[in-house]
């Protein structure tokens, strides 16, 4: 049987801060299509830190970072900071993300209409968001981030500050994309959510990975 090839790897990666001591690793990690890798840990452990790495937000300072051939910049990131523009809508949202992204005028329709069904937007999806719950903020964060159908999808506690429905879905559409080949490394620290979804947990503690639950490729 054929090996499957990671869309990821981290390989003895290293993250220091301002000529600082190392905040992560080194830390060796695959992640593979049609898994959802979960991530926990306490606060500081490099959580985040490891997020913007596989995102490309961060370059290691020691060993290094790779991507499969087929990749193509199709990678999703979704910071725990919500990155939206309170004075448009939220379809004005999603048609600024499709723009940037570099989308067609139809692809842009297309898949706003169906990110809005998906997470029950529709009904606001002309009200500014500045009127937005924080759950629909939550969903609404998310949706910018799958404006262009990632193959790598990566969350930093996507449902903190949400309500139980707004959660559900997201939890939900994390399922949808896994089922459909899409690869995710998700952190959470609300109770249950990791367990639910994931495929794959590892545990964070000072930078460096103390525990792994799951098959590393499924």
């Amino acid at each position: 049987m054929e090996q499957r090839q990671p869309i990821v790897t981290l390989d003895r990666a290293e993250k220091r801060y301002r000529g600082g001591p190392t905040v992560l690793g080194p830390l060796s990690l695959e992640v593979y299509a049609g898994e959802i890798l979960g991530i926990r840990g306490p606060n500081g452990a490099g959580k985040s830190t490891l997020l913007k790495l596989l995102a490309g937000v961060l370059r290691p300072d020691g060993g290094t970072c790779r991507y499969g051939a087929d990749l193509d910049r199709q990678v999703g990131y979704v910071p725990q900071e919500v990155a939206l523009y309170d004075s448009l809508t939220g379809l004005e949202n999603l048609r600024f993300w499709g723009r940037v992204y570099g989308l067609p005028r139809k692809a842009i329709a297309a898949r706003s209409r169906w990110l809005l069904e998906r997470l029950d937007l529709t009904a606001k999806a002309k009200a500014p968001v500045s009127a937005y719950s924080g759950g629909m903020r939550r969903r609404l964060h998310l949706a910018t981030a799958l404006m262009i159908t990632p193959r790598l999808l990566l969350l930093d506690e996507p449902t903190v500050g949400a309500d139980a429905p707004s959660a559900e879905l997201i939890l939900g559409i994390l399922t949808h994309l896994r089922e459909r080949g899409c690869g995710v490394v998700f952190i959470s620290h609300q109770h249950g959510e990791l367990e639910r979804v994931s495929t794959r947990i590892l545990t964070l503690e000072k930078g460096v990975i103390s525990q792994s639950e799951g098959d590393a490729a499924p």
